[in-house]
């Protein structure tokens, strides 16, 4: 559905909370309503002043969407990493309308004016894996090198 859309990257504020749900398979599903603006310091009145604004919804999916609805509230300076597509409707009147969109590959907090902590979240066991034990170490006891 989304091959071969072009990618973006692109600094923007989170102007409302996301919204999570879930779609009918049980997939998280985010949507984040953004604001990219320029802005410029006026020496005339010494006071910064917003240019044009770009308005964009960025949707994520999956663990991705989870993070992003954990970590991202309103005012949060956020870069994404996506493909833009545009979203078509037909609005009230009967009137098709469209707006650009982006589906995040990546969404990550910005931190030119705030700071962020991170807080790793506990991945469940594969059958291959020693939950407990050194992911690292090999039968009989000896570590092997890591493979980097």
């Amino acid at each position: 559905m989304t091959q071969g859309l072009p990618h973006i990257t692109m600094t923007a504020r989170a102007v409302r909370d996301p919204e999570l749900r879930f779609a009918a398979s049980g997939t998280p599903v985010v949507k984040v309503r953004c604001v990219a603006a320029a802005r410029k310091f006026n020496k005339d009145t010494n006071e910064w002043e917003d240019g044009d604004k770009f308005w964009i919804d960025v949707t994520a999916f999956k663990r991705l969407a989870e993070n992003v609805a954990e970590s991202v509230v309103q005012g949060t300076l956020i870069n994404v990493v996506g493909r833009i597509k545009t979203d078509e409707w037909e609005g009230q009147d009967g009137s098709k309308k469209s707006a650009p969109s982006i589906i995040a590959d990546s969404v990550s907090l910005a931190l030119d004016f705030d700071a962020a902590r991170v807080q790793k979240t506990e991945r469940r066991a594969s059958a291959a894996s020693d939950p407990g034990g050194d992911p690292w170490a090999s039968g009989g006891g000896a570590a092997e090198e890591p493979p980097f």
